[in-house]
């Protein structure tokens, strides 16, 4: 057998010396002994293994280093094209021209839109600051009758006006855009032209920038930290290709052609999809799942935008359902309960709606699908004298099924509703647990004389014309004085006891009594409810007279049943009321007794009770009411023995002194009373203070105060003068009457 030799393996060192160790040696040299080819051993010692291992690492990094600078010239080239080409903007082709000029046009629409919006809404905002402002101005207790109701007529109109602004900005806002033309191939060359030089002033600003920065600092720390970032860069783009610029794909375009509205993503699109088809009648779902789908799909018909409805739950009288809302307001749902109803085939209020205020995205919706009151509880059974002011009692159940339950002692109560809302359901329920107590008494004051019906028998007093509901009034004011005064340093309230009973002074038909009388029953509201006698005031609307002049200080329990809508902030104390869910006017009054719709129905405000949540009053009805009033006379009732006026001596007094003084104390006593103000009274006491009616304010006021002076003079009193108040109207200074000067004019009187 013939052998041969193997052919030599020639291996570059240059190229593969890097691979090669002192223990793997090459081939030019035996792994012990000498090298091959050679008769000496300058490599077996340490000295010469140690030399060719550098030389080998030296040129392995020669080799690297090559590959690497080789890469830095690559993505330097690669850099400087890439710049170019960009900042010339002459790889883009016409298509991606196309959909950036599009947008770009779209963009400045919207922008334009946007403000035009806010501007809108900000002049919104300060009308109705300026409204709040002129509103709180004539409810001060300076102002007369006639400031207030030109202060809520110039609010109103101010709040008209700030709401016409708004929907003048929603009508914007909904607008679609109409300015979709498709670019011509010249209009397309001026874009690229246009992004060039943009993007070239862009370039050349930052250049200038970190130029002048460098030159600033006075050191290379910026420089160096600059270029090798630069190298970095050209380096990194020179080895991974995929770090080199690649023209993107053409945008799409940033609005609908067809509908001119913003293009929607596929998240969006798909739910578009599912919400085409018209909103579920809700009566028709007989699942949770159906019943969140039918909410769901009719918010999104009306174009909020909702996350998800979560919490469904059915109960007797319909669907309860939680919206959580990811843009808007929970306002923008209120505002559009009305179209709800229609969407979800309920009757007209049928769609409640109550944000909630520890998740501002969130509102509870109760969706009325029969009468939640159905079947109604009866009306308690108060047997007589078995009850006291000081305990808790239910008005009437509550949707969720609580009662509502109320303690009146030392509370003024405000009940608001408009004809067939089912104001004397409350009454009667107030007044049937009052008289049942050992330790209240009602006063019945009513301008029209029904009063409490049958249960009028009961009130400790009446008073059903004129004359006698000021003496009424006027000693109620006189009770609650002489109780303030009799309690001790170290008691808050008065001690009310069967001796000495809280008393509840009723007045119905508020609006017809005299403006006297009003003054009389806000003054008792003021000063009565520590000495524990208070008012419970009812009227068909909160913004007639004083009425909306004290509503958020003086009355600690507002009743609203089927109202105005204007009457709700105002009862409320809030602005904001009806957006939070408080809706009496939504309510339906009752036609007359065969049909009661929304009867009794009501919304509350009182201690504990801060929820806008639908409740009804239990009804006693007539016949009702008759027996119970017979059995509690039987069993005796709770009198209270009137104190004597201190009247002493008044008959001789000067009448327009008197008078005078009656208008400082209607107006709660202030220190400085305005000249109309004292007219306005004055007006009250007779015809000669209503001589100058039809006169000009300054001519009327100027005759007045002449008819002051002469009366006056024949009482034998120095004259009254009237003061201008500078610090109230530097430009237009009021006059009036001081306060101490009424009260010297008395000291002045002749024995």
């Amino acid at each position: 057998m013939t052998t041969h030799s193997p052919e030599p393996i020639v291996i570059d060192l240059e190229a593969e010396g890097e691979f090669l160790t002192d223990d793997q040696p090459h081939p030019g040299r035996p792994a012990d002994g000498p090298t091959a080819g050679t008769g000496t051993g300058t490599g077996t010692g340490a000295d010469g293994n140690g030399t060719g291992f550098a030389t080998r690492l030296a040129a392995a990094l020669a080799s690297q280093g090559r590959r690497e600078y080789t890469a830095l010239r690559e993505g330097l080239t690669v850099l400087k094209t890439e710049t170019g080409t960009w900042a010339s903007a002459s790889r883009e082709t016409p298509a991606h021209l196309r959909a950036s000029l599009l947008n770009r046009r779209y963009a400045t629409w919207t922008a334009k839109q946007a403000a035009e919006v806010e501007r809108l809404e900000e002049k919104a905002t300060e009308l109705e600051k300026k409204a709040k402002r002129a509103l709180a101005a004539g409810q001060t207790d300076e102002a007369s009758t006639a400031d207030h109701k030109q202060a809520t007529t110039l609010s109103g109109a101010m709040y008209q006006e700030a709401a016409d602004w708004r929907e003048r900005a929603r009508d914007i806002q909904r607008q679609p855009y109409t300015g979709h033309i498709d670019p011509t191939d010249a209009e397309l060359e001026r874009h690229r032209r246009r992004t060039a030089n943009r993007r070239r002033t862009a370039l050349a600003t930052l250049t200038l920038a970190l130029g002048g920065l460098e030159l600033a600092i006075g050191n290379l720390v910026l420089p160096t930290i600059t270029t090798a970032g630069l190298l970095l860069t050209a380096w990194a783009k020179g080895r991974i290709t995929g770090w080199r610029r690649e023209l993107p794909d053409v945008p799409a375009l940033a609005y609908e052609i067809a509908t001119g509205k913003p293009a929607k993503d596929k998240k969006e699109t798909e739910t578009a999809t599912a919400t085409d088809a018209p909103p579920l009648p809700i009566r028709q779902a007989t699942t949770e799942e159906q019943a969140g789908a039918a909410v769901l799909q009719a918010l999104l018909g009306e174009g909020l935008t909702v996350g998800s409805v979560t919490d469904v739950t059915r109960e007797k009288w319909g669907w309860k359902a939680t919206a959580h809302l990811v843009k808007g307001k929970p306002a923008d749902l209120v505002l559009r309960l009305p179209q709800l109803d229609v969407a979800l085939g309920v009757r007209a209020g049928g769609v409640m709606a109550q944000p909630q205020t520890a998740a501002a995205g969130s509102v509870v919706l109760r969706i009325l699908l029969g009468d939640p009151f159905d079947p109604m509880p009866p009306h308690p059974v108060y047997a007589p004298r078995s009850n006291s002011i000081l305990r808790p009692f239910s008005l009437g159940p509550s949707m969720d099924g609580s009662p509502t339950q109320v303690t009146i002692a030392g509370q003024n109560i405000m009940v608001i509703a408009v004809p067939g809302g089912g104001k004397s359901a409350i009454v009667r329920t107030l007044a049937d647990y009052i008289t049942s107590c050992t330790d209240a008494i009602a006063v019945d004051v009513d301008p029209t004389g029904r009063g409490l019906g049958p249960l009028r028998h009961l009130a400790a007093m009446t008073a059903y014309d004129e004359k006698r509901i000021d003496d009424v009034l006027d000693w109620a004011i006189r009770e609650a004085e002489i109780r303030t005064e009799q309690m001790g340093d170290d008691v808050d309230n008065w001690q009310v006891t069967d001796d000495s009973p809280a008393v509840f002074v009723i007045v119905d038909e508020h609006p017809q009594l005299t403006k006297t009388q009003k003054a009389k029953v806000i003054k008792l509201g003021r000063i009565g409810r520590k000495a524990r006698v208070t008012v419970v005031l009812l009227s068909q609307d909160a913004t007639s007279d004083v009425v909306g002049d004290a509503i958020a200080d003086v009355f600690g329990i507002r009743i609203m049943l089927p109202c105005r809508k204007a009457d709700v902030p105002l009862v409320v104390g809030s602005d904001t009321a009806i957006s939070e869910g408080w809706m009496p006017h939504r309510l339906v009054p009752s036609p007359g007794d065969w049909d009661l719709a929304d009867a009794g129905a009501f919304y509350i405000v009182a201690p504990g009770l801060r929820d806008p949540i639908l409740r009804k009053a239990t009804f006693l009805n007539a016949e009702t009411a008759t027996l119970r009033t017979q059995e509690r006379l039987a069993a005796g009732t709770v009198t209270i023995t009137p104190e004597p006026a201190d009247v002493d001596g008044d008959e001789d007094l000067p009448p327009v002194l008197l008078a005078i003084r009656a208008a400082f104390d209607s107006h709660g006593d202030p220190d400085f009373l305005l000249t109309d103000q004292v007219l306005e009274h004055l007006a009250t006491t007779g015809p000669e203070w209503r001589q100058w009616e039809d006169k000009d304010p300054v001519d009327r006021r100027r005759e007045a105060v002449k008819k002051i002076t002469r009366e006056f003079k024949k009482a034998g009193l120095p004259p009254l003068k009237t003061d201008r108040r500078v610090d109230l109207n530097k430009d237009n200074p009021p006059s009036g009457y001081w306060l101490r000067d009424v009260e010297a004019a008395f000291e002045g009187l002749p024995d």
